[in-house]
Protein backbone atom coordinates (compact mmCIF):
# COMPACT_ATOMS: atom_id res chain seq x y z
CA UNK A 1 0.00 0.00 0.00
CA UNK A 2 1.29 3.53 -1.26
CA UNK A 3 2.26 5.07 2.22
CA UNK A 4 2.21 9.10 2.25
CA UNK A 5 5.13 11.20 3.28
CA UNK A 6 5.30 14.53 5.01
CA UNK A 7 8.38 16.72 5.17
CA UNK A 8 9.08 18.94 8.05
CA UNK A 9 7.26 21.56 7.26
CA UNK A 10 3.99 19.25 6.66
CA UNK A 11 4.54 18.18 10.14
CA UNK A 12 4.50 21.92 11.15
CA UNK A 13 1.15 22.56 9.22
CA UNK A 14 -0.53 19.48 9.77
CA UNK A 15 0.27 19.09 14.02
CA UNK A 16 1.36 22.57 15.13
CA UNK A 17 4.30 21.82 15.97
CA UNK A 18 7.20 24.22 15.36
CA UNK A 19 9.98 22.71 12.75
CA UNK A 20 12.62 23.26 14.74
CA UNK A 21 10.85 20.82 17.29
CA UNK A 22 10.45 18.27 15.26
CA UNK A 23 13.90 18.22 14.18
CA UNK A 24 15.25 18.73 18.11
CA UNK A 25 12.82 15.77 18.49
CA UNK A 26 14.28 13.84 16.26
CA UNK A 27 17.29 14.41 17.49
CA UNK A 28 16.70 12.94 20.70
CA UNK A 29 15.34 9.79 19.02
CA UNK A 30 11.47 10.17 19.13
CA UNK A 31 11.35 9.89 15.19
CA UNK A 32 13.71 8.46 12.90
CA UNK A 33 12.28 9.43 9.65
CA UNK A 34 14.60 8.59 6.35
CA UNK A 35 16.63 11.10 4.22
CA UNK A 36 15.65 11.01 0.85
CA UNK A 37 19.31 10.84 -0.79
CA UNK A 38 18.35 12.48 -4.12
CA UNK A 39 16.87 15.43 -2.60
CA UNK A 40 18.14 15.88 1.06
CA UNK A 41 14.67 16.20 2.99
CA UNK A 42 13.49 13.85 5.53
CA UNK A 43 10.42 12.36 4.89
CA UNK A 44 8.43 11.38 8.04
CA UNK A 45 4.89 9.34 8.07
CA UNK A 46 1.62 8.90 9.46
CA UNK A 47 3.66 6.48 12.74
CA UNK A 48 5.66 9.27 13.23
CA UNK A 49 3.19 11.73 13.16
CA UNK A 50 1.14 10.09 15.54
CA UNK A 51 4.54 9.36 17.58
CA UNK A 52 4.83 13.22 17.62
CA UNK A 53 1.47 13.59 19.04
CA UNK A 54 2.02 10.87 21.43
CA UNK A 55 4.80 12.86 22.82
CA UNK A 56 2.79 16.28 23.20
CA UNK A 57 0.25 13.85 24.88
CA UNK A 58 2.64 12.57 27.32
CA UNK A 59 4.30 16.05 27.94
CA UNK A 60 0.66 17.72 28.83
CA UNK A 61 0.69 15.56 31.28
CA UNK A 62 3.99 17.31 32.91
CA UNK A 63 6.01 14.03 32.12
CA UNK A 64 9.81 15.05 31.27
CA UNK A 65 10.94 15.26 27.56
CA UNK A 66 13.02 11.95 28.65
CA UNK A 67 10.03 10.46 30.75
CA UNK A 68 7.78 11.11 27.59
CA UNK A 69 10.40 9.15 25.21
CA UNK A 70 11.66 6.83 27.09
CA UNK A 71 7.57 6.00 27.67
CA UNK A 72 7.20 5.82 23.90
CA UNK A 73 10.72 4.34 22.53
CA UNK A 74 11.64 2.01 25.47
CA UNK A 75 9.66 1.07 28.24
CA UNK A 76 7.45 -1.64 27.85
CA UNK A 77 3.59 -1.39 28.93
CA UNK A 78 4.19 -2.90 32.63
CA UNK A 79 7.28 -0.66 32.85
CA UNK A 80 5.54 2.70 31.73
CA UNK A 81 2.57 1.57 34.12
CA UNK A 82 5.06 2.12 36.70
CA UNK A 83 6.47 5.29 35.62
CA UNK A 84 2.39 6.01 35.03
CA UNK A 85 2.68 5.50 38.94
CA UNK A 86 5.26 7.27 40.20
CA UNK A 87 3.97 10.16 38.48
CA UNK A 88 0.95 10.28 40.00
CA UNK A 89 2.61 10.52 43.21
CA UNK A 90 4.63 13.41 41.62
CA UNK A 91 1.63 15.29 40.97
CA UNK A 92 0.09 14.11 44.29
CA UNK A 93 2.60 16.17 45.85
CA UNK A 94 2.23 19.11 43.42
CA UNK A 95 -1.33 19.42 44.49
CA UNK A 96 -0.40 19.57 48.49
CA UNK A 97 2.71 22.07 47.78
CA UNK A 98 0.05 24.41 45.98
CA UNK A 99 -2.35 24.22 48.19
CA UNK A 100 0.00 25.10 50.72
CA UNK A 101 1.20 28.07 48.32
CA UNK A 102 -2.61 29.02 47.43
CA UNK A 103 -3.62 29.01 51.11
CA UNK A 104 -0.15 31.11 51.92
CA UNK A 105 -1.53 33.24 49.31
CA UNK A 106 -5.13 33.95 50.77
CA UNK A 107 -3.25 35.14 54.08
CA UNK A 108 -0.76 37.63 52.26
CA UNK A 109 -4.26 39.04 50.34
CA UNK A 110 -5.92 38.92 53.62
CA UNK A 111 -2.94 41.23 55.41
CA UNK A 112 -2.37 43.31 52.72
CA UNK A 113 -6.28 44.32 52.98
CA UNK A 114 -5.65 44.77 56.83
CA UNK A 115 -3.13 48.05 55.63
CA UNK A 116 -6.11 50.02 55.01
CA UNK A 117 -9.01 48.33 57.14
CA UNK A 118 -6.95 48.57 60.40
CA UNK A 119 -4.58 51.53 60.44
CA UNK A 120 -5.93 53.78 63.71
CA UNK A 121 -8.25 50.76 64.68
CA UNK A 122 -8.56 48.29 67.32
CA UNK A 123 -10.00 44.75 67.19
CA UNK A 124 -10.24 42.23 69.81
CA UNK A 125 -8.69 38.82 68.89
CA UNK A 126 -6.59 35.66 68.96
CA UNK A 127 -3.01 36.27 68.10
CA UNK A 128 -1.38 33.42 66.11
CA UNK A 129 -0.33 30.04 67.43
CA UNK A 130 3.56 30.26 65.66
CA UNK A 131 6.69 29.41 65.71
CA UNK A 132 9.25 32.45 66.22
CA UNK A 133 13.10 32.99 65.70
CA UNK A 134 14.62 36.57 65.63
CA UNK A 135 18.26 37.40 64.70
CA UNK A 136 18.35 40.73 64.15
CA UNK A 137 18.08 43.64 66.89
CA UNK A 138 16.44 47.10 65.62
CA UNK A 139 19.02 47.29 62.51
CA UNK A 140 21.77 44.90 63.49
CA UNK A 141 21.61 41.13 62.81
CA UNK A 142 23.19 38.77 64.67
CA UNK A 143 26.51 37.12 62.63
CA UNK A 144 27.33 34.06 64.79
CA UNK A 145 28.31 30.80 63.64
CA UNK A 146 25.60 29.23 65.08
CA UNK A 147 23.06 32.16 64.07
CA UNK A 148 23.85 32.01 60.50
CA UNK A 149 23.09 28.40 60.36
CA UNK A 150 19.91 28.62 62.25
CA UNK A 151 18.49 31.79 60.00
CA UNK A 152 20.00 29.96 56.76
CA UNK A 153 17.50 27.21 57.92
CA UNK A 154 14.57 29.44 57.73
CA UNK A 155 15.24 31.19 55.22
CA UNK A 156 14.91 27.76 53.40
CA UNK A 157 11.33 27.76 54.49
CA UNK A 158 9.92 30.31 52.20
CA UNK A 159 7.43 31.45 51.74
CA UNK A 160 5.54 29.41 54.76
CA UNK A 161 8.04 31.94 56.84
CA UNK A 162 6.67 35.68 57.72
CA UNK A 163 8.87 38.43 58.26
CA UNK A 164 8.33 39.03 61.93
CA UNK A 165 8.78 41.15 65.08
CA UNK A 166 8.83 40.48 68.36
CA UNK A 167 9.06 43.02 71.30
CA UNK A 168 9.16 42.02 74.60
CA UNK A 169 6.31 43.34 77.11
CA UNK A 170 8.35 45.72 79.35
CA UNK A 171 9.91 47.45 76.51
CA UNK A 172 6.11 48.70 75.09
CA UNK A 173 5.85 51.74 74.73
CA UNK A 174 9.16 52.98 76.12
CA UNK A 175 11.95 50.43 75.29
CA UNK A 176 14.48 51.06 72.39
CA UNK A 177 14.39 47.82 71.32
CA UNK A 178 12.77 45.69 68.95
CA UNK A 179 13.55 41.98 67.17
CA UNK A 180 13.11 41.02 63.74
CA UNK A 181 13.60 37.22 62.56
CA UNK A 182 10.97 34.82 61.35
CA UNK A 183 7.80 33.07 62.23
CA UNK A 184 5.51 30.28 61.44
CA UNK A 185 1.90 29.41 62.03
CA UNK A 186 1.93 25.76 63.36
CA UNK A 187 -0.44 24.55 61.07
CA UNK A 188 2.13 24.32 58.48
CA UNK A 189 3.31 21.60 60.30
CA UNK A 190 6.18 20.44 58.00
CA UNK A 191 7.99 23.35 58.37
CA UNK A 192 7.07 23.17 62.09
CA UNK A 193 9.00 19.83 61.84
CA UNK A 194 11.98 21.63 60.39
CA UNK A 195 12.08 24.27 62.92
CA UNK A 196 11.53 23.02 66.27
CA UNK A 197 14.28 22.10 67.66
CA UNK A 198 16.33 24.67 66.13
CA UNK A 199 18.68 27.02 68.68
CA UNK A 200 16.36 30.26 69.79
CA UNK A 201 13.29 29.15 68.29
CA UNK A 202 10.40 29.61 70.57
CA UNK A 203 6.81 28.85 70.54
CA UNK A 204 4.69 31.58 70.86
CA UNK A 205 0.78 30.26 71.64
CA UNK A 206 -1.91 32.26 70.49
CA UNK A 207 -3.31 35.05 73.49
CA UNK A 208 -6.34 37.44 73.47
CA UNK A 209 -5.04 40.46 72.24
CA UNK A 210 -5.23 44.07 70.69
CA UNK A 211 -4.81 43.48 66.96
CA UNK A 212 -3.55 46.67 64.77
CA UNK A 213 -1.93 48.20 61.90
CA UNK A 214 1.07 50.43 62.62
CA UNK A 215 2.57 52.74 59.71
CA UNK A 216 6.09 53.12 60.67
CA UNK A 217 8.26 55.82 59.14
CA UNK A 218 12.27 55.58 58.86
CA UNK A 219 13.55 56.15 61.77
CA UNK A 220 10.32 56.35 64.33
CA UNK A 221 10.14 53.90 67.12
CA UNK A 222 7.93 51.08 66.57
CA UNK A 223 7.23 51.00 70.33
CA UNK A 224 6.36 54.20 70.90
CA UNK A 225 4.25 53.56 67.90
CA UNK A 226 2.03 51.46 70.25
CA UNK A 227 0.97 53.96 72.61
CA UNK A 228 -2.40 54.22 70.91
CA UNK A 229 -3.39 51.07 71.50
CA UNK A 230 -2.22 50.86 75.05
CA UNK A 231 -4.76 53.29 75.53
CA UNK A 232 -7.61 51.74 73.25
CA UNK A 233 -6.70 49.49 76.52
CA UNK A 234 -6.73 51.23 78.88
CA UNK A 235 -10.33 53.17 77.77
CA UNK A 236 -11.86 49.20 77.80
CA UNK A 237 -10.41 48.39 81.13
CA UNK A 238 -7.63 45.97 80.01
CA UNK A 239 -3.85 46.03 80.21
CA UNK A 240 -0.80 44.68 78.26
CA UNK A 241 -0.12 41.05 79.74
CA UNK A 242 2.48 39.80 77.93
CA UNK A 243 4.98 40.16 74.91
CA UNK A 244 4.08 42.29 71.29
CA UNK A 245 4.60 40.00 67.74
CA UNK A 246 3.70 40.61 64.62
CA UNK A 247 5.57 41.15 61.04
CA UNK A 248 5.81 43.12 58.48
CA UNK A 249 3.23 43.45 55.60
CA UNK A 250 4.76 45.92 53.03
CA UNK A 251 7.34 48.15 52.46
CA UNK A 252 6.49 51.51 50.51
CA UNK A 253 7.16 55.32 50.13
CA UNK A 254 5.28 58.58 50.12
CA UNK A 255 5.68 62.05 49.99
CA UNK A 256 7.13 61.39 53.75
CA UNK A 257 9.81 59.07 52.75
CA UNK A 258 10.10 55.45 53.18
CA UNK A 259 6.92 53.55 55.48
CA UNK A 260 6.62 50.12 56.97
CA UNK A 261 2.95 48.38 57.17
CA UNK A 262 3.06 46.14 60.51
CA UNK A 263 0.77 43.90 61.25
CA UNK A 264 0.54 43.36 65.78
CA UNK A 265 -0.99 41.72 68.56
CA UNK A 266 -1.14 42.86 72.11
CA UNK A 267 -1.15 40.48 74.40
CA UNK A 268 -4.35 41.54 76.83
CA UNK A 269 -5.83 40.93 80.15
CA UNK A 270 -8.18 42.76 82.39
CA UNK A 271 -6.92 45.18 85.33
Amino acid sequence: MFQLKYKTGDVERILGIPAETVRFLEKKGLVNPPRDESSGYRYYNSVDLNKLVAYKFYRSFEFSLDESTEILNLLSHVESAEQIEHHINVIQQRIAHYKVLLERLKELRHSFKQVDLMQGKFQIEDSPDLFLYYNQVNDQFKMSKMQREVTLEWLSQMPLIQLALYIPQHMVPEGDNVYFGYAVRTKYQEVVDRVIDLPLTKKIPPRKSVFTVIKCYEGERINRLLQPALDFMDEHGMALAGDVIGWIIHEDEDEQGIVRYFEVWLPVAAK
